[in-house]
């Protein structure tokens, strides 16, 4: 809600709330709302329950919680029209 937004902005003051071991992250840029417990795991969305991270720190809290993510699927199947680049450059002339 545009509710919680606001309280956590200004809570946050409108940087990345994350804290390292030495300090405070002092990102203001590409800003996401993050939740501490997430959604997908029961987490609220309440201010209390989110905070504001740059796009680097909430990915990483999001592989600290889930884990990495899988790679994508290789496809098993060649494609139905493979591309043979060398009869295009004999036909274009190059």
């Amino acid at each position: 809600p545009a509710s919680v937004k606001r309280d956590v902005w200004a809570r946050d003051g409108g940087r990345c709330a994350f804290s390292g071991t030495h300090r405070r992250c002092t990102e203001t840029g590409f800003l996401e709302f993050h939740h501490v417990v997430p959604f997908a795991e029961g987490g609220e969305t309440t201010s209390s329950n989110i905070e504001l991270r740059c796009r680097a720190h909430n990915a990483y809290e999001a592989e600290r919680w889930f884990g990495q993510p899988e790679p994508p699927l290789l496809r098993e199947q060649p494609s139905e029209y493979p591309i043979d680049l060398a009869h295009r450059r004999r036909a274009s002339g190059d």
